[in-house]
């Protein structure tokens, strides 16, 4: 039976074995489930590796980006608006495949920016 699975499980499941420390600098009491909540996503950000320098054309930057077995492009737009004077505008992830330890792994094939992991029972 072929059905498709969320890819947010896969990820935490694969971040069950990464240990690296994410540092706090200010926010809620060390040891409570505000600062669990907190850490989620400042360690899922730490995820993101950038592969190539952005390309800048005019208002637009592309950036080629990888999380975990992802192959992520963003489009950006020039902009006053943000911190940073960029707003992604457009994102494309393709996963990569995860297959690595035999037949019984997971085979993941990407379409466009959909994700769909198929396991064979």
């Amino acid at each position: 039976m072929k059905r498709p699975l969320l890819l947010l499980p896969l990820m935490l499941a694969m971040l069950a074995g990464c240990s690296k420390p994410v540092p706090t600098e200010t926010g809620p009491e060390p040891g409570t489930a505000a600062a669990a909540k907190e850490l989620a996503p400042n360690f899922l950000l730490q995820m993101f590796t950038v592969v190539d320098e952005p390309v800048i054309d005019g208002d637009t930057a592309t950036v080629n980006a990888v999380i975990l077995n992802q192959k992520c492009v963003l489009t950006m737009q020039r902009t006053n608006e943000t911190p940073y004077g960029w707003l992604v505008s457009k994102q494309s992830c393709v996963a990569t495949n995860l297959s690595t330890q035999g037949a019984n792994s997971p085979i993941v094939t990407g379409k466009g920016a959909q994700v769909v992991i198929h396991a064979q029972r």
